[in-house]
């Protein structure tokens, strides 16, 4: 499962859509990210996402140690599945809540890798949403849209102030890991961003498309 798309709506049963292999072409940047917040990319296209996920490759071994984060994105900015990359090991593990499954050698890593070098490696499992709602609504977890979520208030480095008016949609949220009681539980979507405690980080406008 590569791709998961989430439409809910209050008297509906959730509906998952898959789009085909094919539209994978429209890979617009593949992000790297890392513990401190920052976020780097190595490029976009097909052709590095296969280099980075061979449609053939073996299983690997289930690693461990330092690692960092994968997460290619489509042409409206919304998250495919993500993984945890292990540089010592060249494994990738890619699994829409961050579990350790589905994991591959990278046999070779594309010529814009040094470009990870401003970022720092996580060591402790990550903090990944639990739950997700809106008033009565709850929302599918994980998804491309709590995917995305997560991405976003992953980037630290990219969230500047925001006053507390301007909400469009409120949401809130619940997390798992060991850093669910640092996170935010009232999220807010606008216009330009998700906002949380008074930040803005960069999310993607389609996201409301997808809630």
């Amino acid at each position: 499962m590569r791709w998961r798309w989430v439409a809910l709506v209050v008297v509906a049963a959730p509906l998952v859509l898959f789009p085909s292999a094919a539209s994978a072409k429209q890979v617009t940047k593949f992000l790297v990210v890392g513990a401190n917040g920052r976020s780097v990319s190595l490029g976009s296209g097909w052709s590095l996402y296969q280099q980075l996920r061979p449609p053939d490759a073996a299983l690997a071994a289930i690693p461990s140690g330092p690692y960092l984060l994968f997460y290619p994105l489509m042409e409206n900015g919304v998250p495919m599945e993500p993984a945890r990359y292990y540089p010592n090991a060249q494994v990738a593990c890619w699994s829409w809540s961050l579990a350790l499954s589905e994991c591959s050698m990278v046999q070779q890593l594309p010529a814009t890798w040094w470009r990870t070098g401003v970022l720092t490696s996580f060591t402790a499992e990550p903090t990944t949403l639990k739950s997700l709602s809106h008033g009565v609504t709850s929302y599918t977890v994980p998804s491309n849209g709590s995917v995305a979520i997560e991405l976003a208030l992953r980037r630290t480095s990219l969230a500047r102030r925001v006053p507390p008016s301007g909400c469009l949609w409120r949401l809130t949220a619940t997390w798992q890991g060991p850093a669910s009681a640092t996170r935010p539980r009232s999220l807010c979507l606008r216009a330009k961003g998700l906002s949380a405690r008074g930040r803005l980080y960069p999310i993607s406008p389609a996201i409301m498309t997808i809630l």
